[in-house]
């Protein structure tokens, strides 16, 4: 491979313009209010930050228990700074994308267009400036924050293969898949394609080996070192390591008695398992809660189609840039076949969604010189214009902080345990208790009816139980069927006087959570 590409001034400054311009970007969007956000991603890392792992149990349902490291960094910028602000600076931090992503595009330049440097910074918009990319911009969800180490594991690749870019980027991998468990398969890709950079005469299959050997290796130390410590406390408590997930590989009293996998978005029948980056392009919300348009992967799937069609004519004549093809080609293509079996989630997509329009440039390179000229100038654009997001939901204005929430005023509240009673996204309101008020949650996604009663229900009985201090609710809909079941099984009772509202900044236009007292029921 040839030594690394060095940036022009020229590129850096647009580079910096552009991750400032993503900063503005996320501003104008307004503040992020999703249902993860609520759920999870803000209990999550204040409670790691705050020693709650033993004080609560199952706020944030069945995420309660996801590695809490990303979330608890989000929680320190967002809380620490006014909301526009953080905002802003996780924009920017979402749009660093471009540094990697930009380095890959230069390596990826079709034969002949090399000395034509702003094509790469043009192509690297195209491919951040796609569906997840803008709804999960200034926003909480991760994907575009684990996509940072998994473009910049690539592009030391592709720099070359010594071993400290080799020990950096199995460093990356790894960090990112400790981070975010969906990265998974992207840095399992890249480990299996690492091969592909060595040169064909130069490389024995010894050689090869020992290169993806060491990348995983390395790989597999970083994600212990980052998750290792959170999968232990997990296993010595519930015998799972990914508890809740996974439950059926690892029984015991804590395996749930129902699949946790989502399955709403697997490819259903022999149609969508081959096609379906066309199935979702027509139908977006097999593959998402919301409707979007994106056709980065649905272009690119079709070109991989095409590839023996376009790759011999594209790459013949420069060996290196060959080589760097069919590495992230590889790692694209492992990546979304592991993708497809494991989640069928679109936003999990995120990297590849970046990566298609390099690629895509590339098979336009076949095409006449004059040609290709004018489809690559035209796809960047066509992708840029006819991309529309999902709407994870937006605030119309911003708060001082970024959440703000107005308990009714109880006064003991300090030694009172709450009861989480329905499956709405409230975990962020225990962040507003005082700090010596405990939680407990009867149902949601992991516990309580429809499911049969199993250890976690067993254990919310235990805390309730054994509490000696006042009792509360927390529910939405107190006429509901899941809420009734829910204290039927714990005997409790609810005392509808005591009820007053929950308000929040994140709970506009909608019924506010009731805090109420509870009560034990009369024994006959």
């Amino acid at each position: 491979m040839a030594a690394p590409l060095r940036r022009t001034r020229a590129e850096w400054l647009a580079l910096a313009a552009l991750v400032l311009g993503y900063g503005a970007w996320a501003l104008l969007l307004g503040q992020s209010n999703n249902w993860d956000l609520r759920n999870y991603h803000w209990y999550d890392g204040w409670a790691w930050l705050h020693g709650r792992g033993q004080l609560d149990l199952a706020v944030a349902q069945a995420q309660t228990w996801f590695n809490p490291l990303l979330p608890a960094a989000l929680y320190l910028l967002l809380s620490t700074l006014p909301a526009w602000l953080g905002t802003f600076l996780l924009g920017c931090i979402q749009g660093l994308n471009l540094l990697p992503l930009h380095r890959i595009c230069l390596h990826l330049l079709p034969a002949g267009w090399q000395q034509r440097r702003w094509l790469a910074l043009l192509i690297a918009f195209a491919g951040a400036s796609g569906a997840t990319m803008r709804g999960e911009l200034g926003a909480s969800f991760g994907d575009n924050l684990v996509s940072l180490p998994l473009l910049g594991a690539l592009a030391l690749l592709l720099d070359g293969q010594d071993r400290g870019r080799v020990l950096g980027a199995g460093a990356l991998l790894g960090l990112a898949a400790g981070l975010k468990l969906t990265a998974a398969p992207l840095a399992a890709g890249i480990v299996l394609a690492a091969p592909l950079l060595l040169a064909d005469g130069a490389a024995t299959w010894r050689a090869r080996l020992r290169l993806s050997a060491l990348l995983g290796i390395c790989a597999l130390a970083a994600f212990l070192l980052v998750n290792g410590h959170w999968m232990l406390g997990l296993y010595r408590e519930f015998g799972n390591p990914l508890f809740p997930l996974f439950g059926h590989w690892f029984g015991g009293d804590f395996a749930p008695p129902a699949e946790l996998r989502d399955s709403r978005w697997l490819p259903r029948g022999w149609r969508e398992w081959l096609f379906y980056p066309l199935v979702w392009a027509d139908t977006p919300r097999r593959v998402s809660e919301g409707g979007f348009l994106d056709l980065r992967l649905p272009l690119l799937f079709l070109a991989m189609l095409a590839l023996p069609l376009w790759r011999r004519r594209a790459l013949a004549s420069a060996p290196a840039l060959r080589r760097a093809a069919d590495f992230v080609l590889l790692a694209v293509a492992l990546a979304y076949l592991a993708w497809l079996t494991l989640f069928g989630y679109y936003r999990y997509l995120v990297v590849l969604e970046m990566l298609a329009p390099a690629l895509l440039v590339l098979a336009l390179s076949a095409m006449p010189r004059r040609a290709a000229g004018v489809a690559m100038l035209a796809l960047p654009a066509l992708l840029i214009l006819a991309t529309r997001p999902v709407r994870w939901g937006r605030l119309p204005h911003y708060s001082a902080q970024y959440v703000e929430v107005q308990l009714p005023p109880r006064a003991d509240l300090a030694a009172a345990l709450v009861v989480f009673g329905d499956g709405e996204p409230l975990g962020f309101l225990a962040t507003a208790f005082p700090p010596g008020t405990r939680f407990v949650r009867i149902a949601g996604n992991l516990a309580g009816p429809p499911l049969p009663e199993w250890a976690l229900d067993r254990a919310a009985q235990r805390r309730l139980r054994a509490h000696q201090g006042p009792l509360y609710l927390i529910a939405v809909d107190l006429d509901g069927a899941p809420l009734r079941q829910a204290l039927q099984r714990h005997r409790l009772q609810l005392d509808r006087a005591s009820c007053a509202g929950i308000a929040s900044n994140l709970l506009l236009d909608e019924p506010l959570p009731q805090l109420c007292a509870l009560r034990w029921e009369e024994t006959p």
